[in-house]
């Protein structure tokens, strides 16, 4: 990595060349790019995608009664809908028909 002799800016190739707003300027040899601005650092693996549906839910359980359909079980999380001082919305979900609700205080 090399950078401006006279301003201190980093300086990246191109076409061959360093060049600074500056005006300083340099050619370099394909060896030089190649040991100063080569990056073999570790790459990131790729990560697989998990697709989910209604019947894979892994959020927490409540046993409930869905004013919709009549069921009994239904999921629930929280979400701070207001400022950070006040208390979290509570949602609930129902598990046989996807009806959604927030709780009443």
């Amino acid at each position: 990595m090399r950078f401006c002799p006279d301003c201190g800016k980093i300086l990246m190739p191109k076409n061959k060349k360093i060049k600074c707003d500056c005006g300083y300027e340099e050619e370099l040899s394909d060896e030089v790019i190649e040991q100063e601005y080569r990056f073999d650092g570790e790459r990131k693996k790729e990560m697989e995608v998990i697709v989910t549906d209604n019947t894979n839910v892994t959020l927490p359980t409540k046993e409930i009664t869905c004013y919709k359909c009549g069921g009994t079980k239904g999921y629930w999380w929280t979400v701070q809908t207001r400022s950070a001082d006040e208390a979290p919305t509570y949602f609930i979900r129902c598990a046989k028909c996807g009806n959604t609700w927030r709780r009443s205080n």
